[in-house]
């Protein structure tokens, strides 16, 4: 018993678990399913290249699992387990890349978060620029506007002052002639009686009034469900829709009517009294006509 323990002593963790799974006549797969763990996973354990196996706790916790399944002592088997720091070591330098990836990181954002509160201010500040500027155009827009008008307006009076200005020779030598050459009595007359014959001839000239549009009616006796439409001369519509089988329907207007009908061969048809013959149109069609009829 003293020389397997020393024995064991002198080998090292993989080696003793090797040979205990290879005395217990157990496959690195049986043993690999057992523990789910893959066979790679045994074999370097088996090989103690723990460091390919991640940190120390892990390699700890697959050679425990490893003893159960083979009813191991685990506490002499991890005895064996060298004092090594390498995968701790690595860990600390994952950490410290992960510390300068995360600081890099940070560094991206706070560019990135100036970059956007640059773009912010300039976009005001252009917002304020078009806005303001504007404003200042309209101003001396409407203030030369307001020039314009009242310079037209001054040389609009001063067209109308030159224009009375240059009419009232005229004026005063057309009343001077007029004090000169007074009308004479024979003219006064002539004038009285075009005056008076005035309302003479208005009163001839006047046009009778004209007469009133004849109206005319129309009547329609319906035997079946059809469609109508009817405009008279005015372009007014008289009658538009659907009618049911056994409806009458009377409408007046001024002739000639333009009649628009769906099923014609199922409609009686009267103008002021005459009946009204649409049978000679096509059967299964709109029949499109005026009353009266033209030939």
């Amino acid at each position: 018993m003293n020389e397997e323990n020393n024995t064991e002593q002198q080998a090292t963790l993989g080696q003793v678990l090797k040979q205990h799974r290879e005395n217990a006549n157990i496959s690195l797969e049986q043993l690999a399913k057992t523990l789910k763990l893959s066979v790679l996973q045994l074999q370097r354990l088996e090989n103690d290249e723990h460091h390919l196996l991640g940190p120390t706790t892990f390699v700890k916790g697959y050679a425990k699992s490893y003893c159960r399944a083979l009813n191991i002592d685990s506490q002499t088997i991890i005895t064996l387990f060298p004092e090594s720091v390498q995968p701790n070591k690595r860990a600390n330098m994952q950490s410290f890349s992960k510390r300068t990836e995360k600081e890099a990181h940070d560094n991206r954002l706070m560019l990135v978060s100036y970059i956007i509160l640059a773009i912010i201010l300039g976009s005001s500040a252009l917002w304020w620029w078009q806005n303001t500027t504007p404003i200042d155009q309209q101003s001396n827009t409407l203030e030369r506007a307001n020039q314009s008008q009242s310079e037209q307006q001054a040389n609009r009076q001063s067209v109308i002052s030159e224009i009375q200005q240059s009419a009232t020779p005229d004026v005063q030598q057309a009343e001077s002639m007029a004090m000169q050459n007074p009308p004479s009595v024979n003219d006064t007359e002539t004038l009285s009686i075009q005056t008076v014959a005035a309302p003479v001839d208005e009163a001839n000239n006047t046009l009778p009034a004209p007469a009133e549009t004849a109206q005319s009616t129309i009547v329609m006796q319906f035997d079946e469900p059809s469609w109508v439409e009817i405009h008279d001369a005015s372009g007014e519509r008289v009658a538009f829709g659907v009618k049911k089988a056994g409806y009458t329907m009377t409408v007046t207007g001024i002739s000639p009517f333009s009649v628009v009908l769906g099923k014609h061969q199922a409609v009686d048809i009267t103008l002021d009294g005459e009946k009204i013959d649409i049978s000679s149109f096509p059967k299964n069609r709109l029949a499109k006509f005026n009353l009266p009829l033209t030939e």
